[in-house]
Protein backbone atom coordinates (compact mmCIF):
# COMPACT_ATOMS: atom_id res chain seq x y z
CA UNK A 1 0.00 0.00 0.00
CA UNK A 2 1.18 3.14 -1.09
CA UNK A 3 2.23 5.52 1.61
CA UNK A 4 0.40 9.02 0.88
CA UNK A 5 2.31 12.36 2.50
CA UNK A 6 1.02 15.09 3.41
CA UNK A 7 2.06 18.13 1.68
CA UNK A 8 2.06 21.45 3.42
CA UNK A 9 0.83 24.29 1.56
CA UNK A 10 3.52 26.86 0.67
CA UNK A 11 2.70 30.34 2.40
CA UNK A 12 3.43 33.93 1.03
CA UNK A 13 6.74 36.16 1.46
CA UNK A 14 6.57 38.54 3.32
CA UNK A 15 7.02 41.57 1.08
CA UNK A 16 7.20 44.35 3.52
CA UNK A 17 9.87 42.45 5.66
CA UNK A 18 11.85 41.07 2.36
CA UNK A 19 11.66 45.05 1.11
CA UNK A 20 13.28 46.09 4.17
CA UNK A 21 15.98 42.89 4.78
CA UNK A 22 16.54 43.85 0.33
CA UNK A 23 17.60 47.51 1.52
CA UNK A 24 19.59 46.92 4.26
CA UNK A 25 22.00 44.27 1.81
CA UNK A 26 21.78 46.44 -1.59
CA UNK A 27 22.71 49.72 0.99
CA UNK A 28 25.62 48.14 2.77
CA UNK A 29 26.61 46.21 -0.27
CA UNK A 30 26.65 49.43 -2.94
CA UNK A 31 26.34 52.51 -0.67
CA UNK A 32 29.34 54.29 1.31
CA UNK A 33 29.01 53.00 4.86
CA UNK A 34 31.09 55.66 6.81
CA UNK A 35 32.94 58.34 4.92
CA UNK A 36 36.31 59.22 6.34
CA UNK A 37 37.24 62.95 6.65
CA UNK A 38 40.65 64.69 6.84
CA UNK A 39 38.76 67.50 8.53
CA UNK A 40 35.12 68.21 9.15
CA UNK A 41 34.61 70.10 6.57
CA UNK A 42 36.94 68.57 3.25
CA UNK A 43 34.92 66.50 1.03
CA UNK A 44 35.71 62.95 2.70
CA UNK A 45 36.47 59.36 0.93
CA UNK A 46 33.78 56.73 0.88
CA UNK A 47 34.81 53.57 2.93
CA UNK A 48 32.86 50.12 2.21
CA UNK A 49 31.36 48.08 5.48
CA UNK A 50 34.68 45.73 5.22
CA UNK A 51 36.45 48.48 7.29
CA UNK A 52 33.99 47.70 9.84
CA UNK A 53 35.73 44.52 10.36
CA UNK A 54 33.49 41.14 12.07
CA UNK A 55 30.77 43.79 13.02
CA UNK A 56 30.34 44.65 9.28
CA UNK A 57 29.87 40.79 8.95
CA UNK A 58 27.37 40.49 11.47
CA UNK A 59 25.40 43.20 9.80
CA UNK A 60 25.38 41.09 6.89
CA UNK A 61 24.51 37.97 8.57
CA UNK A 62 21.67 39.59 10.17
CA UNK A 63 20.02 41.04 7.17
CA UNK A 64 19.84 37.73 5.40
CA UNK A 65 18.51 36.42 8.19
CA UNK A 66 15.88 38.68 7.59
CA UNK A 67 15.77 37.95 4.27
CA UNK A 68 15.31 34.38 4.54
CA UNK A 69 12.67 34.84 7.75
CA UNK A 70 10.89 36.54 5.11
CA UNK A 71 10.84 34.22 2.80
CA UNK A 72 10.52 31.44 5.18
CA UNK A 73 6.43 30.40 4.84
CA UNK A 74 7.09 29.89 0.84
CA UNK A 75 10.91 27.76 1.32
CA UNK A 76 9.39 26.61 4.49
CA UNK A 77 5.82 26.03 5.40
CA UNK A 78 6.40 24.48 9.05
CA UNK A 79 8.35 27.75 10.09
CA UNK A 80 4.90 29.45 9.42
CA UNK A 81 3.88 30.39 12.87
CA UNK A 82 7.73 31.32 14.23
CA UNK A 83 7.98 33.69 11.35
CA UNK A 84 7.12 37.01 12.79
CA UNK A 85 9.31 36.07 16.14
CA UNK A 86 12.29 35.49 13.71
CA UNK A 87 12.06 38.91 11.89
CA UNK A 88 12.03 40.37 15.29
CA UNK A 89 15.20 38.41 16.27
CA UNK A 90 16.83 39.46 12.75
CA UNK A 91 15.68 43.61 13.35
CA UNK A 92 16.97 44.09 16.93
CA UNK A 93 20.29 41.79 15.17
CA UNK A 94 20.55 44.27 12.56
CA UNK A 95 20.39 46.93 14.66
CA UNK A 96 22.75 46.14 17.06
CA UNK A 97 25.27 45.53 14.74
CA UNK A 98 24.55 48.22 12.49
CA UNK A 99 25.95 50.30 15.68
CA UNK A 100 28.28 48.25 16.96
CA UNK A 101 29.64 48.51 12.41
CA UNK A 102 29.92 52.28 12.91
CA UNK A 103 31.58 52.25 15.87
CA UNK A 104 33.98 50.19 14.87
CA UNK A 105 35.33 51.41 11.52
CA UNK A 106 35.34 54.84 13.09
CA UNK A 107 37.85 53.25 15.55
CA UNK A 108 39.80 51.51 12.79
CA UNK A 109 39.72 54.24 10.50
CA UNK A 110 40.83 56.88 13.16
CA UNK A 111 43.63 54.83 14.20
CA UNK A 112 46.87 56.62 13.70
CA UNK A 113 45.03 59.72 11.90
CA UNK A 114 45.40 63.43 13.10
CA UNK A 115 42.72 64.52 15.65
CA UNK A 116 41.49 66.60 12.76
CA UNK A 117 40.38 63.34 11.28
CA UNK A 118 36.31 63.09 10.89
CA UNK A 119 34.34 59.56 10.47
CA UNK A 120 30.57 59.86 9.65
CA UNK A 121 28.17 57.73 9.04
CA UNK A 122 27.31 57.02 5.50
CA UNK A 123 24.62 56.41 3.19
CA UNK A 124 24.65 52.71 3.28
CA UNK A 125 24.78 52.84 7.08
CA UNK A 126 21.69 55.35 7.31
CA UNK A 127 19.88 52.65 4.78
CA UNK A 128 21.04 49.71 6.68
CA UNK A 129 18.72 51.30 9.72
CA UNK A 130 15.63 52.08 7.47
CA UNK A 131 15.38 48.64 6.09
CA UNK A 132 15.76 46.88 10.03
CA UNK A 133 12.98 49.70 11.21
CA UNK A 134 11.03 47.83 7.91
CA UNK A 135 11.78 44.47 9.01
CA UNK A 136 10.66 45.66 12.67
CA UNK A 137 7.59 46.98 11.36
CA UNK A 138 6.81 43.89 9.65
CA UNK A 139 7.74 41.98 12.45
CA UNK A 140 5.36 43.99 14.97
CA UNK A 141 2.52 44.25 12.74
CA UNK A 142 2.36 40.11 12.90
CA UNK A 143 3.43 39.17 16.38
CA UNK A 144 1.50 39.51 19.32
CA UNK A 145 2.40 41.83 22.36
CA UNK A 146 3.95 38.90 24.31
CA UNK A 147 7.70 38.60 26.10
CA UNK A 148 9.61 37.52 22.97
CA UNK A 149 8.35 40.78 21.78
CA UNK A 150 9.23 43.20 24.59
CA UNK A 151 12.31 41.19 25.31
CA UNK A 152 13.70 41.53 21.52
CA UNK A 153 13.22 45.46 21.83
CA UNK A 154 14.82 45.91 24.90
CA UNK A 155 18.14 43.41 23.61
CA UNK A 156 18.18 45.81 20.45
CA UNK A 157 18.24 48.88 22.77
CA UNK A 158 20.34 47.26 25.09
CA UNK A 159 22.96 46.57 21.90
CA UNK A 160 22.79 50.58 20.85
CA UNK A 161 23.55 51.35 24.36
CA UNK A 162 27.00 49.07 24.32
CA UNK A 163 27.68 50.06 21.05
CA UNK A 164 27.62 53.99 22.56
CA UNK A 165 29.43 53.17 25.32
CA UNK A 166 31.87 50.61 24.35
CA UNK A 167 31.71 50.11 20.98
CA UNK A 168 33.12 53.56 19.57
CA UNK A 169 30.29 55.63 18.35
CA UNK A 170 31.61 57.91 21.03
CA UNK A 171 34.56 58.69 17.72
CA UNK A 172 31.74 59.75 15.21
CA UNK A 173 31.80 62.87 13.60
CA UNK A 174 28.20 63.82 15.14
CA UNK A 175 29.21 62.62 18.35
CA UNK A 176 32.14 65.28 18.24
CA UNK A 177 29.74 67.61 17.13
CA UNK A 178 27.94 67.51 19.93
CA UNK A 179 30.40 67.71 21.93
CA UNK A 180 31.64 70.81 21.22
CA UNK A 181 28.01 72.61 20.78
CA UNK A 182 26.95 70.63 24.25
CA UNK A 183 26.55 74.34 25.68
CA UNK A 184 24.23 75.25 23.40
CA UNK A 185 22.36 71.62 22.40
CA UNK A 186 20.05 71.27 25.11
CA UNK A 187 18.96 75.22 25.07
CA UNK A 188 17.80 74.69 21.60
CA UNK A 189 16.43 71.37 22.37
CA UNK A 190 14.21 73.04 25.31
CA UNK A 191 13.77 76.08 22.88
CA UNK A 192 12.50 73.39 20.07
CA UNK A 193 9.81 71.60 22.49
CA UNK A 194 8.33 74.92 23.48
CA UNK A 195 7.59 76.31 20.12
CA UNK A 196 6.45 73.25 18.90
CA UNK A 197 4.24 72.22 22.33
CA UNK A 198 2.98 76.08 22.53
CA UNK A 199 1.97 75.85 18.69
CA UNK A 200 0.11 72.76 19.54
CA UNK A 201 -1.44 73.68 23.09
CA UNK A 202 -2.82 76.49 20.86
CA UNK A 203 -4.00 74.65 17.85
CA UNK A 204 -5.95 72.73 20.59
CA UNK A 205 -7.45 75.72 21.75
CA UNK A 206 -8.57 76.52 18.80
CA UNK A 207 -9.00 73.66 16.41
CA UNK A 208 -11.26 71.96 18.88
CA UNK A 209 -13.93 74.64 19.24
CA UNK A 210 -14.07 75.02 15.90
CA UNK A 211 -14.43 71.37 15.27
CA UNK A 212 -17.38 71.13 17.26
CA UNK A 213 -19.03 74.46 16.19
CA UNK A 214 -18.71 73.12 12.39
CA UNK A 215 -20.38 69.75 13.15
CA UNK A 216 -23.12 72.22 14.41
CA UNK A 217 -23.55 74.86 11.73
CA UNK A 218 -22.33 74.50 7.65
CA UNK A 219 -21.60 78.24 7.55
CA UNK A 220 -18.93 77.40 9.78
CA UNK A 221 -17.62 74.31 8.75
CA UNK A 222 -17.31 75.61 5.29
CA UNK A 223 -14.92 78.37 6.12
CA UNK A 224 -12.80 76.52 8.87
CA UNK A 225 -12.57 73.66 6.68
CA UNK A 226 -11.34 75.90 3.37
CA UNK A 227 -9.34 78.31 5.61
CA UNK A 228 -7.04 75.61 7.10
CA UNK A 229 -6.46 73.39 4.42
CA UNK A 230 -5.47 76.85 2.71
CA UNK A 231 -3.31 77.37 4.89
CA UNK A 232 -1.65 73.97 5.31
CA UNK A 233 -0.70 74.53 1.37
CA UNK A 234 1.39 77.23 1.95
CA UNK A 235 5.11 76.58 2.40
CA UNK A 236 6.31 77.34 6.01
CA UNK A 237 9.46 79.85 5.07
CA UNK A 238 6.80 82.02 3.16
CA UNK A 239 4.09 81.86 5.74
CA UNK A 240 6.88 83.39 8.45
CA UNK A 241 7.49 86.00 5.87
CA UNK A 242 3.88 86.88 5.28
CA UNK A 243 3.11 87.81 9.12
CA UNK A 244 5.98 90.00 9.42
CA UNK A 245 3.10 92.54 7.94
CA UNK A 246 0.34 92.47 10.00
CA UNK A 247 2.56 91.84 13.18
CA UNK A 248 4.55 94.86 12.38
CA UNK A 249 1.15 97.07 11.69
CA UNK A 250 -0.26 95.63 15.03
CA UNK A 251 3.22 96.66 16.37
CA UNK A 252 4.26 93.31 17.65
CA UNK A 253 7.88 91.74 16.64
CA UNK A 254 7.96 90.25 13.16
CA UNK A 255 10.74 87.80 14.17
CA UNK A 256 11.25 85.55 17.28
CA UNK A 257 9.06 83.64 18.90
CA UNK A 258 5.73 85.28 18.19
CA UNK A 259 5.90 85.03 14.28
CA UNK A 260 7.10 80.95 14.79
CA UNK A 261 4.33 80.05 17.48
CA UNK A 262 1.46 81.65 15.49
CA UNK A 263 3.11 79.70 12.15
CA UNK A 264 3.31 76.48 13.88
CA UNK A 265 -0.17 77.14 15.48
CA UNK A 266 -2.01 77.35 11.95
CA UNK A 267 -0.12 74.48 10.61
CA UNK A 268 -1.42 71.79 13.22
CA UNK A 269 -5.39 73.49 13.14
CA UNK A 270 -5.61 71.14 9.40
CA UNK A 271 -5.00 67.35 11.42
CA UNK A 272 -6.89 68.70 14.74
CA UNK A 273 -9.72 70.48 13.22
CA UNK A 274 -10.36 67.40 10.38
CA UNK A 275 -9.96 64.53 12.51
CA UNK A 276 -12.25 65.84 15.15
CA UNK A 277 -14.84 67.13 12.93
CA UNK A 278 -15.11 63.40 10.90
CA UNK A 279 -15.01 61.66 14.88
CA UNK A 280 -17.58 63.98 15.78
CA UNK A 281 -19.73 63.72 12.29
CA UNK A 282 -19.53 59.72 12.42
CA UNK A 283 -21.25 59.30 15.62
CA UNK A 284 -24.19 57.18 15.02
CA UNK A 285 -27.13 59.49 15.10
CA UNK A 286 -29.62 56.34 16.64
CA UNK A 287 -27.01 56.93 20.11
CA UNK A 288 -27.71 60.80 19.87
CA UNK A 289 -31.55 59.97 19.72
CA UNK A 290 -30.94 57.36 23.01
CA UNK A 291 -29.35 60.46 24.73
CA UNK A 292 -31.54 62.74 24.11
CA UNK A 293 -34.18 60.62 25.01
CA UNK A 294 -32.38 59.84 28.32
CA UNK A 295 -33.17 64.22 29.15
CA UNK A 296 -29.75 65.16 27.94
CA UNK A 297 -28.45 68.41 26.99
CA UNK A 298 -26.39 69.41 24.32
CA UNK A 299 -23.44 69.72 26.43
CA UNK A 300 -24.03 66.60 28.17
CA UNK A 301 -24.48 64.61 24.64
CA UNK A 302 -21.51 66.21 23.29
CA UNK A 303 -19.49 65.43 26.75
CA UNK A 304 -20.65 62.32 27.68
CA UNK A 305 -21.54 60.19 24.32
CA UNK A 306 -19.84 62.40 21.38
CA UNK A 307 -16.74 62.75 22.37
CA UNK A 308 -15.64 59.60 23.55
CA UNK A 309 -16.87 58.04 20.44
CA UNK A 310 -14.99 61.15 18.66
CA UNK A 311 -11.82 60.63 20.75
CA UNK A 312 -10.10 57.96 18.85
CA UNK A 313 -9.85 59.68 15.38
CA UNK A 314 -9.21 63.07 17.52
CA UNK A 315 -5.79 61.87 19.12
CA UNK A 316 -4.92 60.56 15.75
CA UNK A 317 -5.56 63.91 14.79
CA UNK A 318 -3.44 65.79 18.23
CA UNK A 319 -0.57 63.05 17.20
CA UNK A 320 -0.34 64.05 13.72
CA UNK A 321 -0.56 67.85 14.31
CA UNK A 322 2.35 67.15 17.10
CA UNK A 323 4.72 65.31 14.60
CA UNK A 324 4.19 67.86 11.97
CA UNK A 325 4.73 70.97 14.20
CA UNK A 326 7.70 68.87 15.71
CA UNK A 327 9.38 68.91 12.12
CA UNK A 328 8.30 72.35 11.18
CA UNK A 329 9.47 74.01 14.22
CA UNK A 330 13.18 73.64 12.68
CA UNK A 331 12.32 76.59 10.16
CA UNK A 332 11.21 78.64 12.34
CA UNK A 333 15.32 79.42 13.02
CA UNK A 334 15.16 81.06 9.80
CA UNK A 335 13.19 83.84 11.36
CA UNK A 336 15.57 83.73 14.97
CA UNK A 337 13.14 81.49 17.25
CA UNK A 338 16.09 79.28 18.03
CA UNK A 339 14.91 75.02 18.63
CA UNK A 340 17.22 72.42 16.54
CA UNK A 341 17.08 74.21 13.27
CA UNK A 342 19.78 76.40 14.40
CA UNK A 343 21.90 73.72 13.77
CA UNK A 344 21.29 72.49 10.68
CA UNK A 345 21.13 76.28 9.27
CA UNK A 346 24.77 76.79 10.81
CA UNK A 347 25.97 73.15 8.90
CA UNK A 348 24.48 74.28 5.85
CA UNK A 349 26.69 77.15 6.27
CA UNK A 350 29.72 75.94 7.28
CA UNK A 351 29.31 73.33 5.05
CA UNK A 352 29.53 70.39 7.68
CA UNK A 353 26.97 67.70 6.94
CA UNK A 354 27.55 66.48 11.14
CA UNK A 355 26.06 69.32 12.22
CA UNK A 356 23.43 69.48 9.98
CA UNK A 357 22.77 65.87 11.26
CA UNK A 358 23.26 67.05 14.85
CA UNK A 359 20.04 68.99 14.58
CA UNK A 360 18.08 66.34 11.93
CA UNK A 361 18.43 63.66 14.02
CA UNK A 362 17.18 65.00 17.86
CA UNK A 363 14.47 66.67 15.38
CA UNK A 364 13.40 63.11 14.10
CA UNK A 365 13.91 61.07 17.62
CA UNK A 366 11.38 64.14 19.03
CA UNK A 367 8.84 63.59 16.72
CA UNK A 368 9.32 59.22 16.98
CA UNK A 369 8.62 59.70 20.83
CA UNK A 370 5.83 62.52 20.58
CA UNK A 371 4.60 59.51 18.14
CA UNK A 372 4.97 56.84 20.15
CA UNK A 373 3.62 58.99 23.31
CA UNK A 374 0.32 59.95 21.90
CA UNK A 375 -0.04 56.09 20.44
CA UNK A 376 0.67 54.67 24.03
CA UNK A 377 -2.15 57.69 25.41
CA UNK A 378 -4.31 56.90 22.91
CA UNK A 379 -4.28 52.91 24.31
CA UNK A 380 -5.05 54.03 27.52
CA UNK A 381 -7.57 56.65 26.90
CA UNK A 382 -9.79 55.11 24.43
CA UNK A 383 -12.15 52.26 26.33
CA UNK A 384 -11.21 48.58 24.85
CA UNK A 385 -14.46 48.91 23.49
CA UNK A 386 -14.79 51.87 21.31
CA UNK A 387 -10.83 51.03 20.52
CA UNK A 388 -12.03 47.87 19.05
CA UNK A 389 -14.59 49.03 17.39
CA UNK A 390 -11.95 51.41 15.55
CA UNK A 391 -9.60 48.92 14.29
Amino acid sequence: MAMVTEVRPRGRIDRVAATGAVTALVGVAVLPFVVFRANRIVAGAPRSIMDAGPAGLMLLVFAAAALAAAAAPYLWPALTRRQPLALKLAAAGMFGSAAWSVGQAAVRLLAGATELARVSIGAGAWLALVGAAVVEFAADSQLERCWPRRATTVAALVAVACAALFGGMGQLSIVREYQSQASFFWLYVGQHLTLAGAGLAFGLLLGIPLAVASTRWRGVRDVTLGVVGVIQTVPSVALLGLLVIPLAAAGLPGIGSLPAIIALTLYSLLPIVRNTYIGLSEVDPAVVDAGRGMGMSSAQLLLRVEAPLALPLAIEGVRAAAVLVIGIAAITAFVGAGGLGVFVFLGIGQVADDLVLLGAVPIVVLALLADTGLRALAARAVSPGIRGGTT
